[in-house]
């Protein structure tokens, strides 16, 4: 595991663009995708980290994971599972109200442990 990553990337970042406490609950598979790449293309260049670990595309996503909870609750996560071209997984979850969190580096096996169920991405 790499231990140098920027402290950014592995704490939730204040990306509040959606404008509202729901805004990132419940979205498609597609839409859950296209917002972590747009949210990921706001941070600075210092807060991306390696970009061999951080490639976003819709052809990358090898699973996409929700965990059960009730709209407002505050609880509400989606991860998308991004392969990377070094063989690792990438994941990036969102909070239900949009704040995003990336975890790279994680061996590809990480998808089956995930406390959150993962599924084939459906686009």
């Amino acid at each position: 595991m790499r231990a140098f990553l920027p402290l950014s990337l592995l704490l939730l970042t204040g990306l509040s663009a959606c404008g509202s406490k729901t805004a990132c609950f419940a979205l498609s598979d597609e839409d859950a995708t296209r917002k972590v790449i747009a949210e990921y293309g706001k941070l600075s260049a210092s807060e991306t980290g390696d970009p061999r670990q951080m490639q976003f595309t819709s052809t990358r996503v090898v699973g996409v994971g929700r965990n059960r909870s009730d709209k407002g609750d505050g609880k509400g996560l989606t991860q998308v599972w991004f392969m990377q071209d070094d063989h690792t997984v990438t994941v990036a979850t969102l909070t239900e109200d949009c704040h995003l969190q990336v975890r790279p580096g994680l061996d590809p096996e990480a998808i089956k442990r995930a406390a959150i169920p993962v599924h084939s991405p459906n686009f």
